[in-house]
């Protein structure tokens, strides 16, 4: 029972805070959305700043999951290892609908969160890329004059910005659905033939 109204909390965080803002929501919103009462967001998180906290640790936790999980395996070479993390990222977008926006929000107005929790998980997911990006250019498989930095950018935007849009073009554009994971691999399969480098 008690994890039961751990995770309906974080579910109904996640939901409210995405939607209203951090500022926006009450301890009895949070209580009455996920069925507690107002008691147990002190209980199991301490107050709102810690369920908040929690919240956004509960929707980093797929990407850094996926990291690890690339991690362990056997060392792949640097196409491999971009390839990989593009085809997770439909899954964790799958799996946290909410990321992007309450990342969105995190970043246009900042709470204790960003601090605490958000730029934990930035710079894992930048360093990993970047590693990648840069033993591809020592390997000879993407361009040699390539921003590396620039890059990474290039990669989180294309592979996220169609998660922050989809539902927007699904009410103004005659774009059939074909897939989140389609949609990653055409826009990762772009973005990899732009760096790339020309065999002679």
């Amino acid at each position: 029972m008690e994890k039961d109204t751990r995770a309906k909390l974080l579910e109904a965080a996640s939901t409210l805070f995405a939607h209203k803002g951090f500022a926006a929501v009450s301890v009895r919103d949070l209580a009455q959305a996920s069925g507690a009462n107002v008691a147990a967001v002190s209980y199991h998180f301490g107050g709102k700043e810690g369920l908040y906290h929690a919240m956004l640790e509960y929707q980093f936790e797929p990407i850094a999951e996926a990291l690890e999980r690339i991690k362990t395996m056997p060392p792949l070479p640097p196409v491999e290892r971009l390839t990989l993390y593009a085809s997770l990222i439909a899954g964790v977008h799958q799996r946290r609908p909410y990321l992007l926006r309450i990342m969105h929000g995190e970043l246009t107005s900042p709470t204790s969160g960003l601090e605490a929790v958000v730029k934990k998980y930035i710079p894992r997911i930048y360093s990993f890329l970047h590693q990648a990006l840069t033993d591809g250019v020592a390997a000879g498989d993407f361009r040699p004059d390539l921003d590396v930095d620039f890059a990474c950018i290039s990669l989180a935007g294309i592979l996220n910005f169609y998660f922050i849009v989809k539902p927007l073009a699904r009410q103004l554009l005659p774009v059939p659905d074909r897939g989140d994971e389609k949609y990653v691999a055409q826009a990762f399969a772009i973005y990899l033939n732009g760096i790339r480098r020309e065999k002679q």
